[in-house]
């Protein structure tokens, strides 16, 4: 069996024709071009899906279903997305847009939930029952499975661990909230906290880096670190700390066989996934007794989403 996946994002598409092993066999990207609206949108994601399929000699009316992830707040259950800020979208009706426009069968889910279904189905948490998917970018995206089956709450509202609250009155979200976890843990986060320390410490190697590199990015504080450079390795210490706060109130809640994290910042490997796991199964409660939660590099990278929104109609 063939289907198609879509990850909608702010900018671009991804769209992709998958089989029934996760495998891509073929994807292209696409402008998003939020002023056509959503059905201009959604015209625009079946025909190249018509064009992938040309491409690959496969028939378009074999194609055994189209699954889309977005951004925001997508019910999953009425296949309506209520609110996306990056695509201005409130109310609406995606799924039977899209079976319109294709003609064929559609589901739809937040991008964030694609990308963890993608990982269990087909990724690092392959076989699993109970995995959390964290994904480290412009803020902190999660997705929860429990028992084989996406958690999200009533409208799909839920399963935004992003926007817990770690810090009392704290740093502004844009959100509208203060003191979210993604304020402290998403890569935004890490370059800030970065960008504070070299402002403190100039004569830390960090400013060298970012100066060598161009830009201060998420890994500027790892490279310092490894090099030995005091203040980066507080960086380092005092982001995983934030992370570490967020992955142990999950823990507690769900205590799922493990948490994956995706984005550009699990790129760090074991310098960051190491200090984690320890963090997290030390402070869990009754950790001497129960299992140990394994915290897991994701393997899909950025094809997760769009691989997940394809197994949403397997």
């Amino acid at each position: 069996m063939v289907y198609a996946g879509v990850d909608v994002g702010g900018t671009s598409i991804k769209i992709g024709l998958v089989d029934s092993n996760g495998n891509i066999i073929a994807d292209n990207s696409i402008e998003t071009d939020k002023s056509r609206g959503y059905k201009g949108i959604l015209d625009d994601i079946v025909a190249d899906i018509k064009v992938l399929c040309e491409k690959t000699g496969i028939d378009y009316h074999s194609i055994a279903g189209i699954g889309m992830g977005l951004p925001g707040v997508v019910d999953s259950r009425t296949g309506t997305v209520s609110y996306s800020a990056n695509l201005g979208w409130r109310d609406v009706p995606v799924v039977h847009g899209l079976e319109v426009a294709s003609g064929l069968r559609a589901e739809a889910a937040n991008d964030a939930n694609c990308a963890a279904w993608g990982e269990y189905k087909f990724g690092s948490s392959r076989g699993m029952d109970s995995v959390i998917l964290i994904t480290l970018g412009t803020g902190v995206g999660s997705g929860i499975i429990i028992e084989g089956k996406l958690f999200d709450g009533v409208s799909s509202a839920g399963g935004e661990a992003g926007h817990m609250i770690i810090v009392k009155d704290g740093k502004q979200c844009n959100c509208g909230l203060k003191g979210c976890w993604e304020r402290y843990a998403s890569a935004t986060a890490l370059i800030e906290q970065t960008q504070e320390a070299m402002a403190k410490h100039p004569e830390s190697l960090m400013n060298k880096i970012a100066e060598e590199q161009g830009k201060v990015s998420g890994r500027t504080a790892f490279i310092a670190a490894e090099q030995g450079d005091k203040a980066g390795k507080e960086v380092v210490s005092d982001y995983i700390d934030y992370l570490a706060t967020g992955l142990i109130n999950l823990g507690n809640i769900f205590h799922p066989n493990a948490i994956i994290i995706g984005g550009g910042v699990s790129n760090e490997g074991p310098a960051l996934i190491a200090p984690l796991e320890e963090k997290v199964n030390s402070s869990l409660l009754a950790n001497e007794h129960n299992p140990k939660v394994r915290i897991i590099k994701a393997s899909l990278g950025n094809k997760a989403g769009l691989i997940g929104a394809a197994a949403l109609v397997m």
